[in-house]
This record gives structure tokens, C-alpha cells and sequence, in this order.
């Protein structure tokens, strides 16, 4: 009996340090266990080699390549921001992509889903990243951000980005705001733009929401947690807006000047 409880005993101790032994293996740095774990992650993100092509303002912009990842447009962050004017910079000890344009600057981190906007953060659909050692960026994203109109054509998969320029005077006749739909709740749902301004609702909720004009002058889609979609208003007025869902309690006003 003693010699029966002893042999299960060892063999439970056995058991335990083999199973300890494996789970130290498989968080070691730099071990197999944890480059299945990447490939698997990476696995998650399809990076599919585009046929689209993409002009501004009815020229071409050359790129060498760009990717289609989970159906988005990503585009390399240096040939596409200097493509529609910006100036850009790279910090490799933060892996910190800069780029200017104007007088807004962005910050994208590769890797991360936020974008520093002016100080503001900001969600993106997805993170900057490493494609055959070159950085790509969310071309809507970085295109709208500066204020240029995105358009579509199926027909010819053309992505044609459109953008206001400056007034005959030099002052800037388009402006880019954001407004992040958070906690149930517009965080910045009550602002004031200038005429001719993009509003770009981010969903950072785990829950879908839209946002959904008074006056149907606009409404979005309904946004998954990370997706975003803008809105343009040429009109002078105010327009107060809710999301569908829950319009009970989730309201807010855009006033354009």
C-alpha cells in the first residue's frame, strides 16, 4: 500500500515538472513555442499584394507596392505621405513614424493601433507595420487625417484621393475632427467646425454604434470596435445627431460656421 501511494506520488511529481518544464520553454524568449505563437498572430492579419491603384486629385500616385490587410489599404507610410505633400520623419528608437503636413503633425508607432494626432490620440483600423522591412500605414487614415476626400471606384479599383487645397487668400479651406464614440457616449460630440470640415467618427467601444443625423443629412455605418468612417459638412447650420441604437441617451451637435 505504502509502496503504491509512493509510486503516484512520483509520478505526480513527474507530471508537474513536466509541465512546468514545457511552460518555462514556451515563454522563453527567442524558444519555438513563442514563434508559433507570432506566426499565429500574424496569421490573423492576411497581407494580400494589391492591384489598386491610387491618384490625387486625377494624377497618379506612384507607389512600388501596397497591401490589402483584412481589406483595408495599406500603403508605404514614406512614398504615400511626401505622394500628397506631407514632410515625414523616423525615430528607430521608438519606431515612431512622424509626418507633417500644414500645421497638423502625426505620430504612428509601429505596431500600435493609436495614432498621435496633435497631441490627440487617436484609433485607427490597423497598426503601422513592417512589410518586407518597409513601413506601411492605413492610406485612409493618413489621407483623411490631412483633410483629403477618399473616393472609390470599383470598376476601375481606383482609389482617387481629392484634396481642398487652400483658398485663393492661402488660408485652409478644409479641416479634419474627431470624435471618438466611447463609454456609450459622443466624447467630443458637441463641436463647432468650419464649412467644408471632415468629421471622423472612431468606435472604440465594444459594442457597434452609429452616428445618425436629425434631419438625415447623414449617417454612418454601423461601427465595430476600431472602425471608423468620416463625414463631410459643406453646409453652414447645426446638426444634431444620435446613434441609433441607443438614441434614448447617445446624442450629440456638430455646429458649422
Amino acid at each position: 500500500m505504502k509502496k503504491s501511494l509512493f509510486a503516484v506520488v512520483l509520478s505526480f511529481g513527474l507530471l508537474t515538472t513536466s509541465i512546468l518544464s514545457v511552460s518555462a520553454q514556451e515563454h522563453e524568449p527567442g524558444h519555438d513555442g513563442m514563434a508559433a505563437d507570432m506566426n499565429m498572430k500574424a496569421s490573423v492579419q492576411q497581407q494580400v499584394k494589391s492591384d489598386m491603384k491610387l491618384t490625387l486629385n486625377g494624377k497618379p500616385l506612384q507607389l512600388d507596392e501596397s497591401y490589402l490587410i483584412d481589406n483595408s489599404l495599406f500603403v508605404p507610410y514614406r512614398a504615400f505621405a511626401e505622394g500628397i505633400g506631407s514632410e515625414v520623419g523616423y525615430d528607430a528608437a521608438t519606431q515612431t513614424v512622424t509626418v507633417k503636413k500644414d500645421a497638423k503633425t502625426v505620430k504612428l508607432m509601429i505596431g500600435s493601433t493609436e495614432a498621435n494626432v496633435d497631441g490627440t490620440k487617436v484609433s485607427m483600423v490597423g497598426p503601422a507595420q513592417l512589410i518586407n522591412s518597409s513601413t506601411f500605414v492605413h492610406s485612409r487614415f493618413l489621407a483623411e487625417v490631412f483633410g483629403i476626400k477618399v473616393l472609390y471606384d470599383e470598376n476601375t479599383r481606383t482609389v482617387n484621393l481629392v484634396s481642398g487645397g487652400t483658398s485663393g487668400s492661402g488660408q485652409e479651406v478644409a479641416k479634419t475632427y474627431y470624435v471618438n464614440i466611447e463609454g456609450f457616449a459622443f466624447k467630443e460630440g458637441d463641436i463647432t467646425v468650419e464649412a467644408g470640415s471632415t468629421v471622423i467618427f472612431t468606435n472604440k467601444d465594444k459594442v457597434k454604434h452609429n452616428a445618425v443625423a436629425d434631419d438625415g443629412s447623414f449617417q454612418t455605418a454601423l461601427l465595430a470596435m476600431g472602425e471608423s468612417e468620416s463625414v463631410t459638412f459643406a453646409k453652414p447650420g447645426e446638426y444634431t445627431y444620435f446613434c441609433e441604437p441607443h438614441k434614448n441617451f447617445m446624442k450629440g451637435k456638430i455646429t458649422v460656421k
